[in-house]
C-alpha cells in the first residue's frame, strides 16, 4: 500500500482518468515511460474495478519494460542508478525490478533524495520498501545541513 490504498488513488483535481507515470533513464537516455492509467469518477478516485479492465493493456506495458530493462540495462546491474522520492510510481518500479530483474536490482544503486521536506508517511514508506525488497538506499540531503531546521536556518523558507 504505497501512496494507493485499497485500490482507491486519490488525486489532487478531478479528472477522468488516474495516473501514475514511471520513468527511467541512464546518464545519456530516457529508458522507459510508462504511465498507469485507470478510469477514474469526478472525486477523482479510481472507479471500482477500473483497473481490472486494463489487464492486458498493462499487461503489455510492463512486458515493454522488460524488453527496455533487458535492452539498456547492464545484466548485473553495475552503474544503473535509480534515483527516487518515495512517490508511488517509483515504488512500482521498484517491485517489477525485484519480480522480474532482482539480479539488476541487488547490482543497481537505490539512491534516495531526502530533501528535509518530506512527510512522515514519506519515511516510513521508505524504511518499508527498503525492508520489503532488501535494497538499502544511499541517502542524499541537501548540502551541509542533516535537518529541517539547519536547512531553514541556511537557505531560507520558501513560506517567508
Amino acid at each position: 500500500n504505497f501512496g494507493v490504498r485499497g485500490g482507491i488513488c486519490r488525486l489532487p483535481f478531478p479528472t477522468d482518468t488516474c495516473e501514475l507515470p514511471i520513468m527511467f533513464a541512464t546518464q545519456s537516455k530516457t529508458v522507459l515511460r510508462l504511465t498507469l492509467r485507470a478510469p477514474a469518477s469526478a472525486s477523482g478516485r479510481v472507479a471500482p474495478r477500473g483497473f481490472a479492465s486494463l489487464a492486458a493493456p498493462l499487461q503489455a506495458k510492463v512486458d515493454g519494460f522488460c524488453k527496455d530493462v533487458e535492452k539498456h540495462l547492464p545484466k548485473d546491474g553495475k552503474g544503473a542508478v535509480f534515483a527516487t522520492a518515495w512517490l508511488a510510481t517509483d515504488n512500482v518500479y521498484v517491485a517489477l525490478m525485484n519480480k522480474h530483474f532482482p539480479e539488476i536490482l541487488n547490482g543497481m544503486s537505490l539512491v534516495a533524495i531526502d530533501t528535509l521536506h518530506l512527510f512522515p508517511e514519506t519515511l516510513v514508506c521508505a524504511k518499508e520498501v527498503e525492508a520489503k525488497y532488501g535494497k538499502k538506499a544511499l541517502w542524499k540531503l541537501p548540502k551541509d545541513v542533516t535537518t529541517r531546521e539547519e536547512f531553514i536556518s541556511m537557505y531560507g523558507d520558501c513560506e517567508d
